[in-house]
Parts: C-alpha cells; sequence; structure tokens
C-alpha cells in the first residue's frame, strides 16, 4: 500500500472516531427515564436508548415513576411529567447541581439518603418497630425537615386508641421529660425526641428537606443550677443524609435500653431522623452537623473503650467509657436509665464518660453498681496498638493483663466505693505513683479500705491532729462508733511510704 494511501485512511479513520465520539458524548448530555420495563433505576433498559447515568451527564429526566435502588451520583435532576421519585431503603442519591421537581412525590424510604445543597420538598420515612420488653424498647427520633411536624393519626406518630404510644422530649432547663400526652408540642428540626409505639408504624416527615451545602448548628441549652443534669440535650440529624458532629455525644444501644457514649473522633455517622444525647458544659454552646463527605477529620489518634455488662448477659453491654488519645472528645458523664450502672472518670470535680489525653502513664476507673451483683467488663483499643494495659481492682487485688484478657469479671455492692480500678499503661509505673488516690471510703457506719493493708499501719486523725484509731495490718475496716460526725484524716504507712487521704464521717 502506498504511504499517501495509509495517511488518508488514518485520518478518516481518526474522523470517524471524533464524530462517534462527539454523538456519543451528545447523546449523554441527557438521559431519560421511561420505564420501559419496571420502575428500577438500575436497569439500562428502563431507560431511553438503554442509556444510564453517570455523574458526568448533565440533565437526568425522569418519565415515569421511579425506584433508586443503586447509590446514584447525577449533576441535574428534573421530572417532565407527574411521577414519583422512591429512593429506596439504605440508598443514597446525591444530586451535584440541581433538582427541578414539580407535582409527583419525593420520597425517602427508611435509612435512604439524599444529599443536595438547596432544599426539596420530600417525604422521608421512618420504620419504628413495636415495643418489645427484651428486644425493642426506646427510639431516639429527630425530624429532618425545616417546617414544625405536628403529630396526627395521618403521618403515624399517633394511634387509636391513643394509649398505644409515647412522644416526649427532655427540657433541660426543668430537668423532667415532657410527654405529648400531657402537653402537646410539634416536632422541631435539630431537636430530638424519645418515641415509643405498641404497634408497627411508618412514621412520615413531610416538608422542605434542608440543603447540605453547609454545616447545620444547633444550640445546646445549659442552666448550671442542674448540677450533674446541667447541659443534657436531646438533639437529632438535621439532615436527610447521614452527619457527623463536632462534638461527642450519647447514642441508645440497638435495643432501646442503654446510652453509650461515641466520641467526636470515632467518625461514626448518624443516620437521617436519629436523635442523641449531648452535654454543654457552658452558656451558648452550639452542636454543629455536616454530611459526611464535607467532614474535616483531622489524625486520629484513637482510644481506649471500656464497656460494662451484667455477667448473666454478657453481649448486653450497659455502659462504657472511654480514654481518647484525641483532644476535644471530652464528653460528660450521664444516666438516662436510673438502673443502669455507672463506669466512669473523674477530671476538675466532673465525672466523665469520654477522657481526652496526649499520653498516659496510668488513670483511676470508677465504676457504681446500680445493683449488688457480678459485673463482666470488656476492653477494646480502636486505632491504637498498645503494648502494655493493665486494670487494677484496688477492692480484691487483682492484677489483669487486657491485652491477653480482655475482659474481667467481678462482683460489686451499690454500697461500694466509686474507685473501684485503675488503668496502668505504663509497666514501670509503680504503686507508689498513686499516693495521691483514694484508698478508703465510709459506708454503714465504718471505714473501708480499697488499698491492700497486708503491711501497713492505719491512722484515724481528727481535725485538731489527734490520732483517734490507730490499727496495724490485714484491716479491711473500722468501726466510727463513738466518733463525732465531720471530716478525718486518713494515714496509710507502709515502709518509706505514706499515703494520706481526707474523709467525712456522718
Amino acid at each position: 500500500m502506498k504511504k499517501g494511501r495509509l495517511i488518508s485512511l488514518t485520518r478518516i479513520f481518526a474522523v470517524a472516531f471524533l464524530l462517534l465520539s462527539t454523538a456519543f458524548a451528545y447523546a449523554q448530555e441527557e438521559a431519560t427515564f421511561i420505564g420501559s420495563i419496571d420502575s428500577l433505576w438500575s436497569k439500562p433498559g428502563n431507560w431511553a436508548d438503554g442509556l444510564k447515568p453517570n455523574e458526568n451527564v448533565n440533565n437526568v429526566i425522569i418519565n415515569a415513576d421511579v425506584l433508586v435502588d443503586e447509590d446514584v451520583t447525577i449533576l441535574n435532576l428534573r421530572d417532565a411529567m407527574p411521577c414519583s421519585l422512591t429512593v429506596k431503603a439504605g440508598k443514597k442519591l446525591t444530586v451535584l447541581a440541581s433538582i427541578d421537581w414539580h407535582d409527583g412525590d419525593f420520597i425517602l424510604e427508611d435509612g435512604a439518603q439524599l444529599v443536595y445543597q438547596d432544599d426539596l420538598h420530600a417525604i422521608v420515612k421512618k420504620k419504628i418497630a413495636a415495643y418489645d420488653q427484651d428486644t425493642h424498647a426506646l427510639e431516639f427520633i429527630a425530624s429532618p425537615v425545616m417546617e414544625t411536624i405536628t403529630p396526627s393519626l395521618e403521618n403515624g406518630f399517633l394511634t387509636d386508641p391513643d394509649t398505644g404510644f409515647d412522644l416526649v422530649y427532655y427540657d433541660e432547663q426543668n430537668r423532667q421529660w415532657v410527654n405529648f400526652h400531657d402537653t402537646p408540642f410539634s416536632l422541631e428540626n435539630g431537636r430530638g425526641y424519645a418515641y415509643i409505639n405498641v404497634f408497627d408504624t411508618l412514621l412520615l416527615f413531610e416538608g422542605a428537606l434542608k440543603g447540605s451545602a453547609a454545616p447545620v448548628e444547633v444550640s445546646l441549652d445549659y442552666h448550671a443550677s442542674n448540677g450533674g443534669l446541667a447541659g443534657c440535650n436531646l438533639v437529632g440529624n438535621p439532615l436527610s443524609c447521614n452527619a457527623l458532629t463536632n462534638r461527642s455525644y450519647y447514642a441508645l444501644d440497638g435495643k432501646g435500653k442503654s446510652l453509650f457514649a461515641v466520641p467526636a473522633s470515632s467518625a461514626t455517622a448518624i443516620p437521617p431522623c436519629k436523635g442523641i444525647f449531648m452535654k454543654a458544659e457552658s452558656v451558648g454552646e452550639v452542636v454543629s452537623f455536616s454530611k459526611t463527605e464535607d467532614f474535616q477529620m483531622v489524625e486520629n489518634g484513637g482510644y481506649v473503650e471500656l464497656s460494662v455488662s451484667k455477667t448473666t448477659a454478657q453481649d448486653v453491654a450497659i455502659d462504657n467509657a472511654i480514654i481518647s488519645f484525641n483532644a476535644g472528645d471530652d464528653l460528660g458523664k450521664f444516666l438516662m436509665f436510673e438502673e443502669q450502672p455507672s463506669l466512669f472518670f473523674a477530671k476538675d470535680n466532673k465525672e466523665l464518660a469520654i477522657i481526652s489525653v496526649d499520653s498516659l502513664d496510668a488513670m483511676p476507673l470508677k465504676f457504681k453498681a446500680a445493683e449488688s451483683t457480678s459485673y463482666t467488663m470488656k476492653f477494646e483499643q480502636k486505632d491504637l496498638n498498645l503494648s502494655y494495659l493493665h486494670l487494677i481492682d484496688n477492692l480484691s487485688g487483682n492484677n489483669i493483663d487486657l491485652l491477653t484478657t480482655p475482659t474481667y469479671t467481678f462482683t460489686a455492692n451499690t454500697s461500694d466505693y466509686a474507685s473501684r480500678f485503675r488503668l496502668i499503661f505504663d509497666p514501670h509505673y509503680g504503686v507508689e505513683e498513686y499516693e495521691h488516690q483514694e484508698f478508703a471510703y465510709y459506708a454503714d457506719g465504718k471505714i473501708r479500705f480499697i488499698a491492700d493493708t497486708h503491711d501497713a499501719s492505719l491512722q484515724v486523725i481528727d481535725m485538731t491532729g489527734r490520732v483517734v484509731v490507730s490499727v496495724g495490718g490485714n484491716t479491711r475496716c473500722v468501726t466510727t462508733s463513738g466518733m463525732p460526725a465531720g471530716v478525718y484524716v486518713l494515714r496509710l504507712m507502709d515502709g518509706n511510704s505514706v499515703r494520706v487521704q481526707k474523709i467525712m464521717i456522718e
């Protein structure tokens, strides 16, 4: 073949390829859903010319009822005639530019997500399982629409008869739960609510969904006079997509019976229509919710989590406490249920469910039993690779290597002193480093010692400096009969080590 002929053919093929590419690109300028087979978005046969859209298609036009049954990202979306669009449960529709929707319903099934920068009128569904004492008790819910929602039979919140449900919110200022049956109210975007229904029900939130282009801030109430309950707020995800927050929070367990601390650094997504508990520490604080794609995650230093359960039901944890190696994860302790035991840390006279540290040699871990029974504590490390971690039981003297034995079973009574445990992260960190820690407590007319007193001598000294009791080692308690109520100093002497603690006798 001659050289000139070869060049001419090459040019012809190049031009033909360019024309075909241009025609294909033009065809992909828009994609139209016509529902030739059924309503499923995922089937190419449901699209004109079999061309299913992707995020490079400029316009997606809907000409028939459609079910988005896969995760989808597109640029622009509009309806060409009255029809409905439903995002299937568990799926996510992301629209990067615009939605132009007129007459048909725009529906998000339970657990579905819509990521969109502007507001959009839609119906969001939330399934509620019927109350069951063993498997499903309480749920924290939240409204993703900007308008207030008035509970009714039509939107699924109320029942007939009206004794079949409870809908409540937490009033931080007055430290009380407000029940809809006593004081009817409407649901507000960004607020959380506790809900129970004796029937399986489907809640409908209809209104304008808040665009997720920027983080949404929700104000937190705080009244210092409320003591340990000051700043407790039940809030909720205000968006129609999974969200992350800039603060640690409490979430209900799957059975709706216990609250668990969740550190902000864990980047645990909060689903749409989900409520969570937060604890403000001062007036004027806010919590920020961002869609997961916008969340700016700093380097994660990891954390240690300890959870506790009744030994008879070790698979059902009922409280947790976390040591986070990330700044800003601190979370004040809050117990929603009186029958729940409490595992916590102490810092600046505050009880914390999550404590943030830079580095650590040792940490006291406190525990208050809700009932006198056997408990099991479980250890986990997240994004860490610890080389040493021991749990010291101050009451029994047991020393547990949590890296080889991550569970520990112990018996606790409601009258036990809270300073039950300590965590040792450094193998060279000796017991003498704990001279500043409490080693005894007062209960039932006796001073009870939680430290090992085998070779130690003990003194109880009144505020005039007079030694009122002096005993040798192997003493587990000292009766206070005959001692006037007041503050006393305890002195524990073991060889060259002296530990001192003040105690109140009533």
